[in-house]
């Protein structure tokens, strides 16, 4: 081989797929590739901006934006018959004789919400709330009146539950027979009613009558609603008050009895508001903290019923559940009965009482292996407890699934 040909490169062959060059230079081509290099660096630092400006964006709809909803979840239960952190009864009688009950259980359930005032629901509670079955997304708006501090909400929620509670000591006691005095007096007057200019602010409502006829005692508003129901609007009644002390009769017109959105409703009303004063013959203290709200009323007068009652209602079964009582008896509906049932379950109970204005909520979410029975009053609510002592369960009524119209 000619190593000098080689070397000075002057008689070297040239392949026919080479790239030959334009001049006489020896200089290289410019490369293609490297020709786009200042575009390129542009595009990537738009790219890097861009990412950020949405990483930014998203880390602040996921974690500092507020959304205008709340989330229900399962909150925790409180057995009525157990005692709290300091060894106190949760409910706590004086003036009688009390039968502790230590191996049955009765538990108020209670509701978690996260939103409304003072509140915040950010984009990751929305998804984890998604995947969560026990969760209800809701428009906070449905849920709390507009322009209203968490201070109010928490002041309703504690003359919420003082109300429960008065309401239970009173129906426990009279349905062991003890005399319960419950006053209602006037609170407020429309003054457009019939009852404007005849009644007075503070008079005590002690009977109703048609003229002529035996009066009615008004122990409870229901009373007066169960009798004004068979009165037509415009009729005259008289009611028996005391004002100043005095015992006295006034006669007066009724209205016509309204229904929601205008339409008038059977019977009559007197248009006026109550505020009830309650005597309670026993010294009962309830010793729950930071839970709010009337939703415990039906249990709160279960415990009371148990503590003073030889023969124990509840047995060793553990028995969970809710709803309002009014100073009737009357057991009313609450809101989120579903993550109510769900910390039931969670918390061992195998039966759950829920107020029967709540069954188009409980059928389809009943947790496996809870038995729900309805209840309307406190009467039912007491049977549907020894019922499940005595083993009867098949006899409790359910929540079924309303027909179709």
């Amino acid at each position: 081989m000619n190593t000098d040909a080689l070397d000075k490169g002057a008689d070297t062959p040239v392949p026919k797929d080479s790239l030959t060059l334009a001049s006489g230079t020896d200089a290289l081509p410019e490369d293609p590739a490297d020709a786009p290099e200042p575009t390129r660096s542009r595009w990537s630092l738009s790219r890097w901006v861009w990412g950020l400006v949405l990483i930014v964006l998203g880390g602040y709809f996921l974690f500092l934006y507020s959304y205008p909803v709340v989330i229900n979840y399962p909150g925790p239960t409180f057995d009525v018959l157990g005692k709290d952190s300091k060894q106190t009864p949760l409910i706590e009688v004086k003036g009688a004789k009390t039968y502790p009950n230590h191996n049955g259980q009765l538990r108020m359930t209670t509701v978690s919400s996260l939103g409304g005032p003072g509140s915040m629901v950010s984009g990751w509670d929305l998804i984890m709330a998604a995947f969560n079955p026990n969760a209800t997304i809701l428009p906070v708006d449905v849920v709390y009146p507009r322009n209203v501090s968490s201070k109010d909400i928490k002041k309703l929620g504690v003359q919420q539950m003082d109300q429960s509670q008065l309401s239970a000591e009173a129906v426990a006691l009279e349905t062991l027979g003890y005399n319960v005095k419950i006053t209602w007096s006037v609170a407020e007057i429309a003054k457009k009613s019939p009852a404007f200019g005849v009644l007075h602010r503070k008079d005590v409502v002690r009977t109703i009558a048609r003229p002529g006829q035996t009066p009615v005692t008004v122990h409870t508003v229901e009373d007066l609603r169960k009798f004004l129901e068979g009165v037509p609007g415009g009729d005259t009644i008289e009611l028996g008050i005391v004002r100043d002390g005095q015992a006295q009769t006034v006669r007066m017109k009724t209205a016509p009895a309204k229904l929601p959105k205008g339409k008038i409703g059977k019977g009559s009303q007197l248009s006026i508001y109550l505020a009830s004063d309650v005597k309670i013959p026993l010294d009962i203290t309830f010793h729950l903290q930071d839970v709010g709200g009337p939703s415990a009323g039906t249990m709160f007068a279960l415990g009371i019923v148990e503590q003073l009652t030889p023969e124990h209602l509840t047995g060793k079964s553990v028995i969970a559940g809710t709803g309002t009582i009014d100073l009737a008896g009357k057991v009313g509906p609450i809101s989120g009965i579903a993550q109510k049932m769900a910390g039931a379950k969670a918390d061992g109970a195998k039966f759950f009482l829920a107020p029967t204005q709540n069954c188009d909520e409980v059928v389809g979410h009943i947790p496996k292996g809870l038995t729900v029975t309805k209840i309307g009053t406190f009467s039912e609510a007491l049977d549907a407890v020894q019922k499940i002592r005595d083993g009867k369960t098949s006899e409790l009524p359910q929540c079924t699934v309303p027909a179709q119209k």
